[in-house]
Parts: structure tokens; sequence; C-alpha cells
């Protein structure tokens, strides 16, 4: 049954890749994404002419252009709507074209789902989509007198939001159902989880019913569908089974005879030499083969043990010498240091260079780290650019020592290849009895010293002791806390107004992160930003703010509001990947935003990371229409040579160099120089953290007119800020 099943999916699937092969080719669909005049496409006949005509029922067709827009649906006159982040695979499809087919499913029905894209000449202008049911897989199982119950695995109950309730079994979705009410109340008898964890067959004789499961996986190779299928016992035809098992036995009688005459005859003519000289020979083959095996033995056992680029122990050997090593220290009463060891901008010489050059490099590494430590201690390599070292009957001064000897080594030059590279390592440190006395905790301890020896300034080292613990509970409850905040909604914009100081009125608005937490209150940008960024969560804060600022600024514009420019800040996270600017397209699209209203504040420190990357990313915004503006101007690098590639249109003195003048002389001296850049360059200019009006005063003296801060107004959150609009615009 199982087999059967297995060439009808494989028949089903390359029959509807088979479709959307020939659709990808269809000149309506081309002038379709073209936007040629094309007239009624008419897939849903095509879709009836196979339902009519071949086994191919329950066909569906869908065209989408490059840009995620649906131009045509064969189940429905609607289209037009932008699937662009609501399908993760037309992501995947419109970022890389290719082919895609795979079961999956939706929120009707589990599917057939094929994704072939269409072409101009070299242009990608969309993909054709086909789906279908397993409906024709089901009749054609009954054919063979197997009766079938299609389920969906009950962990996409929450995904068929249109699906009939009564559909369901114990949670799971009765997708096709052409069985026997008979093998339907076997289901309902016994449950679902039964049959469908059957592993080879079963036998329901009080049924008189052969049954078994086949499993449908996702792509993550879960469990996402089940064939339960059953045969009546009386229509297996056993005759053929009945005629191996007498052949085999006969076969196993003659071989027999045989067997025993041929031993006869070889006793009879007197073979005992021969096989005497045979026994020998195997016997010195056995006897090399074993050494042979011997040395695999022992080379395959290093492999399991060592890492195979720099020889050293692995994470598994460093935990038996380890383990040995506690065992040693509570015996003769001494103190083992465990050092855990990252390499500082690692990752950066493997994007510079190669790995080729990473990897000479950690060699390299390895001989420094050898020399570094007695023949007592072990070195290892846990992975990519960890290091640990096991330093056996140390004090915690020679253990500090030793962290001070790697860090002044390691510090100079390594050449590779011609290449002078520097490196700095970020060790931790634990110590035994003290820390722990098992190798999971030792390990564990030292690797959180290590991550607060990086958060203090990297190329150090750090003790561990039992408030980094807390620190680090602390981190990953606040990470969770994060995680959950985005998926409540709770993360909202506050505005601050932008206010041209010549005639107070409101010229512009900066959206500022807040985050509103149903029992701690408003909590500030500097107690979650860092952790959201150090663990990717930024851009979906960034997603989610943007998406209600751009929302409150278009309800505003309708009821007459017009506040000029929205700043929105963007993360380092977003400069990273050329999508985050489709991304934005797709929302601003989604709202119907004037992109003129809109302007995006970058900070110097994100784009020196990468500046190509960034300067293209930033051109594509500014092509959009957005205007870009440099923020926190002159606390970074402040580089006119990278400053005049910037396709940026104002600058934001930052509110460093503002909080204190106009009484502190060499801040008021920064502010006119920023000032004065700015006119030369034919850049607008704005004053950040203004509170004070001799403040203002200053800065329009010096020409700097666009004034933000506390002195008009502290960021507020959209209700009242509303409210101020309507007072100062």
């Amino acid at each position: 049954m199982k087999r059967e099943l297995e060439v009808l999916i494989k028949e089903k699937r390359e029959a509807v890749l088979l479709l959307d092969i020939s659709l990808s080719q269809n000149q309506k669909v081309k002038d379709l994404l073209l936007d040629k005049p094309v007239g009624n496409l008419e897939l849903d006949k095509y879709s009836k002419l196979l339902r009519e005509n071949t086994p191919l029922k329950n066909i569906w067709f869908h065209v989408v252009d490059n840009k995620g827009i649906s131009r045509y649906r064969s189940w429905t006159k609607e289209h037009g709507d932008s699937l662009r982040g609501v399908r993760l695979d037309i992501d995947s499809m419109i970022e890389n074209p290719r082919v895609i087919s795979s079961i999956s499913t939706g929120k009707f029905d589990m599917t057939f789902k094929s994704m072939f894209p269409v072409y101009d000449e070299d242009k990608f202008l969309g993909f054709v989509e086909t789906l279908a049911k397993f409906n024709s897989i089901v009749i054609k199982l009954q054919e063979y007198s197997f009766e079938t119950i299609v389920l969906v695995d009950k962990n996409y109950k929450q995904q068929l939001t249109n699906t009939p309730s009564e559909k369901f079994i114990d949670d799971y979705y009765m997708s096709s159902f052409s069985g026997s009410k008979k093998l339907l109340e076997l289901v309902l008898e016994k449950g679902v989880d039964y049959y469908i964890n059957i592993e080879n067959y079963v036998v329901d004789s009080d049924n008189s019913q052969l049954l078994c499961v086949y499993k449908l996986p996702d792509i993550n190779g879960e469990r996402m569908g089940y064939f339960i299928m059953g045969i009546d016992i009386e229509k297996i035809d056993t005759s053929t089974i009945q005629d191996s098992r007498e052949r085999i036995i006969l076969g196993l009688i003659i071989g027999f005879f045989m067997i025993g005459g041929f031993l006869l005859y070889l006793y009879v003519v007197n073979y005992k030499n021969y096989i005497q000289k045979q026994r020998e020979e195997l016997e010195r083959s056995v006897a090399q083969k074993t050494e042979e095996l011997r040395e695999k033995s022992e080379a395959m056992t290093h492999l399991a043990h060592h890492d195979s680029l720099t020889n050293l122990p692995n994470r598994l050997y460093f935990h038996q010498k380890l383990q040995e090593s506690i065992e040693t220290a509570l015996e003769s009463d001494h103190n083992v240091g465990v050092l855990f060891l990252d390499l500082d901008g690692f990752k950066e010489i493997n994007d510079t260079y190669g790995h080729r050059v990473g990897d000479i490099l950690l060699q390299k590494i390895t001989q420094k780290l050898r020399d570094g430590v007695s023949r007592e201690d072990i070195v290892a390599r846990l992975g990519g650019d960890e290091f640990t070292i096991i330093a056996n009957k140390v004090t915690q001064n020679s253990l500090e020592g030793i962290a001070k000897r790697i860090i002044t080594e390691i510090q100079k030059p390594i050449k590779v290849e011609d290449i002078e590279l520097f490196v700095t390592f970020s060790i931790g440190l634990s110590l035994y009895p003290n820390d722990g006395d098992n190798p999971d905790l030792l390990l564990k301890y030292a690797d959180t010293a290590m991550y607060r020896a990086k958060e203090n300034g990297k190329n150090g080292y750090k003790f561990y002791n039992s408030i980094m613990t807390e620190i680090a509970m602390n981190k990953v409850e606040l990470q969770n806390s994060i995680r959950e905040a985005i998926q409540l909604e709770q993360f909202e914009p506050y505005y601050q107004p932008k206010v041209d100081a010549r005639t107070n009125k409101v010229i512009g608005l900066e959206a500022l992160v807040r985050w509103n937490h149903p029992q701690k209150g408003l909590i500030m940008p500097g107690e979650f930003i860092p952790f959201a960024e150090e663990s990717g969560a930024i851009v979906e804060i960034d997603r989610l703010v943007v998406h209600k600022a751009l929302r409150d600024m278009k309800l505003w514009y309708l009821e007459g509001l017009i506040t000029g420019r929205l700043s929105l800040n963007i993360s380092g996270k977003q400069l990273e990947s050329i999508s985050c600017v489709e991304k934005m397209e797709s929302v601003i699209e989604k709202l119907g935003f004037d992109t003129k209203y809109l302007e995006l504040e970058v900070t110097e420190s994100q784009i020196i990371k990468n500046q190509t990357k960034a300067i293209a990313i930033l051109q594509k915004f500014k092509e959009l229409g957005v205007r870009i503006a440099l923020d926190d101007f002159g606390t970074g690098y402040s580089s006119l040579s990278y400053l005049k590639n910037l396709p940026v249109e104002s600058l934001k003195i930052d509110r460093s160099f503002i909080m204190d003048i106009p009484q502190d002389k060499d801040d008021v001296a920064i502010v006119k120089t920023i000032i004065s850049l700015a006119k030369n360059l034919e850049l607008d200019i704005i004053a950040e953290g203004v509170e004070t009006e001799e403040q203002v005063e200053l800065l329009m003296r010096e020409g700097c007119y666009i004034i933000q801060g506390y002195y008009y107004s502290k960021p507020l959150n959209a209700k009242d800020c509303r409210i101020f609009l309507r007072a100062n615009l």
C-alpha cells in the first residue's frame, strides 16, 4: 500500500510541476506580468477541463509579479493584494527565483504546491503557482481496494482558518476521505494517535482489516500529514506468498544436500592438506586485517577526540580531561583552572581575507597557546574561534598570570601569506572547587565570564563570580520578554516635535520607541535596545514601530494636521541587508504614505561598519523619495572623506554638545563649526537636546533654526502628540 502511494504522490508532484512549467511559457501570463492587455485569463476553465478529461482533479492557479502582488487567482476574482511579508515562500522566491515543489498546508487544506519563475528574456517577471488536492490519489487508491483517510497534523489546526470545524477528528483535520464507514469508525474508536503511530502495519482480526499509515513530512522533516490506509484481509491475494514459501523450503532442502555431498566429496578425495593451507592463509589474512583495523580504530578514535584543523582536543575530549583533572584534584587537594578564550574580530578577518587565511591564523594561534602553557595543561578548541585551557595545580594568581601572558603574546602581529594580522582574546576564568565541582559548571561559568570581558571592551580577562550568572539570567529573561512584547505589540512610537524657532511652529516629528510594559509601565530604550540588537529582535521592533508611526501620520494628515516630515531611526542591523528597503517600500505602498514626508536618521557608527553596503542601501532609500539625516553628528568619526559620499541632506548636532552651551566655550566652538560645515555642504542643520532659552538664542544667532528638545516638548504618545499638533501647527 505504501509503495503504491509513494508512486502516486511522485506522479502527482511531477504533473503539478509540468502544469506550472507550461503556464510559465504562456504568453498571456507573460503579458499579464508585463502589464499588457490580456483580456480574461480564464485559467478556471483550464482547471475544469483538467477535472473533466484527466485524473488531475481540484487544480488551482495563481500568478504573482516580481513585487509580490497577486495578479490573478483562478479560484476567485480577488487580486491586487501584496503577499510580501505574508508568505515567507513568496519572499524567498522573489529574492531568489527558482523552482519550488512541495507539499504544504494553508488556510484551506493540505495541497501539492509548485512555484515556477516566469522570465521575459533575462528579466524576472514573477512566477506561476499551481496547487492541487490529494483527491485523485485517494480515488486511485480506492481502485486498488485500499480504503484511505487523509489527515493533517494537529499542529496545523490554527493555520487551517477556512475549514469547517466538523472536519476535525481529535484536532486532526480530515483532508480527503473515500474510506468505508467501517475504517472511519475504527479510527474514531481507538483515536487518531493510535493509528498515526503505527510503525509498519497492524492486523485487526476482529474487523478483518490490514492497516498501515504513511507519514508526510514538512520542509523541516516534522510530521505534516498522514495517509491511514486499510484493506480487507479477504481481498489480499495470498497465493503468491504460499508459492514463495514453498520454493524457499525446497531450495533450502536442495542446498542442504548439495553442501553435505560436497563436504563428503572433499573428505573422500583427501583434500585435508588443501584445507589446512587455506586455514593458515586465512589466519595470516585475519591477523593482517586485525592489525589494519586496530590502526584505523586508533585513527578514528583520534579523529573523534580532536579538531581536524588544529589537531587540538575537541569539546568531547576536553570534557573527559577536565573530569579527570577534577578527580585528581579532589584526591590531592589542589585547584584546577579553566580558561575560555574567544577571538575578537575573527569574523571580520574571515570576511575580508577569506576562510583560508582564517584557518591558517587559527593554526598559528594554536601554536602560541601551546607555547604559553605547561605540559600538564591542556589546550582545546571547542569550535570556530573558541578555545579552552585546563590549567592544573593553579592558584587564582597563577591562573591570572596565564591569562595575562596569553593576552600579551596574542597582541603581537601574526603574519599570514604576507598579510600582517592583529587579533586579541577575550578570556573568562573559573576555578575548581570555588566556582563549581563538575566540568559543565566550570565551562559554563568561564564562558559567562568571557562575555563579561567582551562587554568591558574586549582584549582582557574576567574571573567568574555569582553576580555574572544573575546578570546572564536577567539578560535571558529580558530577551524572552522582548520576544513576547513583539508578539503582543507592546512597543509603540513616541513623538518629539521639531520646531522652527523663528515661528515656534512644528515642522516635523521624530518617532522614538518606548516599551509599554503591562506591569513595569513605560520602559525607556536604553534598558532594552542593547539586548534587542544583540538578539536580532531589533529588526522586528523597528518593523512594528515604523508601521505604527506611518499609520499615525497618515491619520493625522487625513485630519488636516500636516506635521512635516516624520523622522525614523533605523538600526545597524537594518543596514546589513538590502531587503530592508523592499520591506519599507512594501509598508509605504500598503499604507499609501507619501515618501516626501519621510526621513530616516542614521548614526555615523552604523555606517562606518560597512560603508559601501550602507551607502548603497541609503541611496536606494533616497531613490524612493526618502530623505536621509545623519544623527549624533560629531560623536563618531566625523570624517569629511566619507561624509561627502553619503546621500544625506541634513545633520543633527548631538545633545552632548548642546547641554553645556553657552557656558562651555569648547562646546560653543564645536557647535559653530558643525553649523558652518552644514552651510558649506548645503545641508540642513538640526539641534537636538535643547532645553533652555539661552541655548535657543545662541543656535539662532549662528543660523540653526530647527530645534528639538524639552524646551519645546518631551516625547509624546500618539494621543498627546495629536493635541500638541493641534495647538502648534
